[in-house]
């Protein structure tokens, strides 16, 4: 007959095994993308900003396809976000 203490060990164990696989799975995922965009950090912020300006929505939006904007972009963006806190 099955104990309990080795129902639970065995769970314990799955628990070890599915953490460790979540683990590793984030790591790898982290070294596939590479390092940060220089405008990733802007980026966060105008996605935070993005629900007040449509402008903001189109960017964040073009960021996420293509993962890297223009600097002409950047400065637009920076002017924008300055706008928006301004209020």
């Amino acid at each position: 007959m099955i104990q309990w203490t080795e129902i639970l060990i065995a769970a314990g164990a799955a628990m070890v095994v599915a953490v460790g696989i979540r683990i590793y799975r984030a790591r790898a995922a982290a070294r596939e993308r590479g390092p940060a965009h220089i405008h990733e950090a802007l980026m966060k912020r105008a996605e935070a900003l993005a629900d007040k300006s449509p402008f903001l929505r189109k960017v964040t939006a073009e960021f996420k396809a293509n993962g890297h904007i223009s600097n002409r972009q950047a400065e637009a963006v920076k002017k924008a976000i300055a706008r928006i806190e301004a209020r």
